[in-house]
């Protein structure tokens, strides 16, 4: 029994002690102008297609237009 418990204990002291060291490693600053531009990028990217996506310009659009429901039924 106090084996399992050994066990249990050092499997949540790794698992914590990984946790710490990767959520440290992820905040940490970026070290060059490549890193801050590619992350500039990839948050821009990220902005236009939750507002591309949104709600919003899901229920606002008009889905098929008369253009389109002529080519369709032809």
């Amino acid at each position: 029994m106090a084996t399992m418990i050994a066990l249990f204990a050092g499997l949540a002291v790794l698992v914590t002690g990984l946790t710490v060291y990767l959520d440290r490693r992820r905040s940490g600053p970026t070290e060059n102008l490549d890193g801050v531009l590619a992350e500039q990028e990839r948050l821009a990217r990220i902005r236009a297609l939750r507002s591309s996506f949104s709600s919003i310009a899901m229920h606002s659009s008009h889905g098929l237009t008369t253009d389109d429901l002529n080519r369709h039924h032809r």
